[in-house]
């Protein structure tokens, strides 16, 4: 069954079509602000549907990723290597903060990045409180 993400308004959405095994949580300047969990799929996996006008990008620095975002609400949803394969084998994250239905990801482990400098793993955790309420929790 697909993973769907949309913004708060509705105007952005996302299916994912395969499995995800984990979520990243990232410490660098950008999503350190976004406060996002990452979920990487091949692009060719990945749907992203946009009522006309509804989706902004943003890029900076050596322009390597491309950040988008809903227009009217302004939610992070994706996202992109500039540097895109034809073929979609590349890989784009989803921020699954967005996610539909969070009790189907809120078990799955976050690995812990350390893109401010290092580029390395910290560790991992299981934290559902991030996504649902604690009386929601079983």
């Amino acid at each position: 069954m697909p993973y769907s993400t949309s913004c708060h308004c509705g105007a952005v959405q996302i299916e994912m079509t395969r499995g995800i095994r984990q979520l990243t949580r990232c410490n660098c300047s950008i999503c350190r602000r976004y406060g996002a969990l990452w979920a990487y799929q091949q692009r060719k996996a990945i749907r992203v549907t946009a009522e006309d006008g509804m989706l902004r990008a943003y890029s900076w620095g050596n322009k390597e990723l491309t950040f988008f975002f809903c227009t009217q609400c302004g939610c992070i949803t994706h996202y992109d290597h500039t540097d895109r394969r034809p073929d979609g084998s590349d890989m784009s994250a989803v921020n699954m903060r967005n996610i539909d239905d969070p009790a189907r990801i809120a078990y799955l482990p976050i690995r812990l990045f350390d893109g401010a400098k290092t580029w390395k793993v910290l560790g991992k955790t299981v934290e559902p409180h991030l996504l649902m309420s604690p009386e929601d929790t079983p």
